[in-house]
């Protein structure tokens, strides 16, 4: 929705041309504006900035020459509050908090009246302000209130700190560099890579997992050894003066890991919640001061999305979607692929102004040079591209936000992986009337028995020793015959027992696929297609 930017570099000086550069690279985030803030920490002097793109009147950045510990630039794509009021980076009333914000906060109205209540008055509309307001009046338990996505930093000129966060789930990323005394962060590691003193040595262990495994994820590492990301659900306080980070945890999705037999009661309860808060979340999800759609694949996730809109717009109009709901369908020619006719019956029974794109290999090849440089990642598979060729097609009708079903299969199980966890569940409890009745209905099932058995050995791979699970991935991949055998010989044997490796239950695996495995691969393509346009 954004991008923010930051340097703190001590004891010597960070560069305005530096962080011109930086952001000037996340200029396809936010065309909209540009801003810059520059502090000498020390003085306690405060200079508000901008640049060509500024909505407001500032100094240039080009032209800012005095001294400075510490640079925030922030590119912005208004969503809420289209007015230059909205420009940042944004201060409290007295200047002594000032934040970068990339995201949305949904109930931000909600928080902006109990604020009201308690004496606090607002000069715009944004729920960017109603963060910094949050924070002067809560502190960091401004977290807990949120409800949205978001990664954000606010500058506290009291404490002398930078206070920064991302969102429960990581829809919005944020990375970061932190070595001999210098700190910075950044929406994209492209960002980053700007800096001069930035080593750009590759993390040989990060490599060799992706080469090995096609996984891109451990920890908080990324591909470059000295560049990380803020994890989902953390939080961080970077210390002005001591030069110290520290980085903490303030959510943990809760689940239910008990068996629990069916109960259709139960269940009736269950369906009920679960429709209900769908439909709160997209009521929540289409405000805006923008044209609003929605990606429609044909799967149930964008599909009911898709009809929870259509059963709003027939009890009120909704000026940022219109009199037709707006949706955006990548099409193949390959019967094998395409899934546009599922797409069809919802547009068909829902009145769609149906938007189509149709990707090629031809086209795939034609922009795959801009695609990598867009994603900054390696990716596993071409669907990427299906996305990026939506989201192209999305910006070119003039819709600016866009709802997507991203996450349905970590949420509701959508994915063939999961039936051998929950066969093995049941077993386990001993509940072997729903086992058999299960197993009797696999024909219904979108996974074979060869697949069944080979999830079924993935999830007591723990139990196998860790070289020799190793040299079992490295005979079943012949692509590891091109690593070179130093790197493969390096790689601990213990990164390729992932994924289903010591799942116990269901709801462990969804929890897993939440949050350390698919889903934060999926939100990170998504960012960077979505926001390439």
């Amino acid at each position: 929705m954004c991008g923010i930017t930051g340097i703190f570099s001590a004891p010597d000086t960070a560069s305005a041309a530096e962080i011109k550069r930086m952001t000037d690279a996340l200029r396809h985030r936010g065309p909209d504006d540009e801003g810059y803030l520059a502090v000498d920490v020390n003085r306690g002097t405060i200079h508000p900035l901008g640049g060509p793109d500024s909505q407001v009147q500032a100094v240039s950045v080009t032209d800012f020459h005095q001294s400075a510990g510490l640079l925030l630039g922030h590119r912005r794509l208004s969503i809420i509050d289209l007015s230059p009021l909205g420009h940042q980076p944004m201060s409290n009333q007295d200047g002594s908090t000032w934040i970068v914000f990339n995201g949305e906060i949904y109930n931000f109205g909600m928080i902006r009246e109990e604020l009201r209540q308690k004496g606090f008055e607002f000069r715009t509309k944004t729920d960017t302000e109603v963060i910094v307001a949050a924070y002067d009046f809560w502190g960091e338990g401004l977290l807990d209130r949120l409800d949205g996505m978001w990664a954000f930093v606010i500058y506290d000129h009291k404490r002398k700190i930078l206070f920064g966060s991302r969102d429960r789930f990581g829809v919005k990323p944020l990375y970061y560099y932190h070595r001999n005394g210098r700190f910075a962060f950044a929406s994209e590691v492209k960002s980053l890579m700007c800096l001069p003193f930035l080593n750009r040595e590759l993390d040989r262990e990060v490599l060799c997992g992706y080469l090995a495994t096609g996984s891109d994820r451990v920890g908080e590492r990324s591909f470059l050894k000295h560049v990380h990301e803020i994890p989902h659900g953390h939080a961080f306080i970077f210390d002005l003066r001591s030069r110290r980070l520290n980085l903490r945890r303030y959510y943990t999705l809760p689940f239910v890991d008990a068996w629990e037999r069916f109960d259709p009661d139960r269940c009736q309860k269950h369906i009920f919640s679960v429709r209900e808060r769908i439909f709160s979340s997209i009521q929540s999800h289409i405000v805006s001061d923008v044209p609003v759609g929605t990606c429609l694949s044909g799967g149930i996730d964008s599909s009911s999305i898709v009809c929870v809109i259509n059963t709003i717009l027939k009890k009120r109009q909704v000026a940022q979607i219109g009199e037709r709901q707006k949706a955006f369908t990548a099409c193949y020619q390959e019967e094998g692929l395409d899934e546009s006719h599922w797409a069809a019956c919802v547009s068909k029974s829902t009145d769609l102004l149906w938007h189509k794109v149709f990707p090629t290999s031809k086209d795939f090849i034609h922009d795959l040079e801009v695609l990598v440089y867009c994603q900054d990642y390696p990716f596993a598979s071409t669907s990427i591209y299906a996305q990026y060729c939506v989201t192209r097609l999305t910006a070119k009708t003039g819709v600016k936000v866009l709802l997507d079903g991203q996450g349905g299969d970590e949420l509701f199980t959508g994915y063939a992986s999961y039936y051998a966890t929950f066969l093995a569940e049941m077993a386990r409890s001993l509940a072997w009337g729903d086992f058999a009745r299960e197993w009797r209905n696999l024909e219904n099932a979108p996974i074979g028995m060869g697949g069944l058995i080979k999830d079924f050995a993935k999830l007591h791979v723990n139990l196998i020793p860790k070289r020799i699970v190793k040299s079992c991935v490295g005979a079943m991949r012949p692509e590891i015959r091109y690593i070179s055998r130093d790197l493969w010989n390096a790689y601990p044997p213990q990164n390729i027992q992932s994924g289903l490796s010591g799942i116990h239950s269901l709801n462990s695996l969804l929890d897993s696929f939440m949050n350390r495995v698919s889903l934060q691969t999926l939100l990170r393509s998504e960012d960077r297609n979505s926001m390439r346009f």
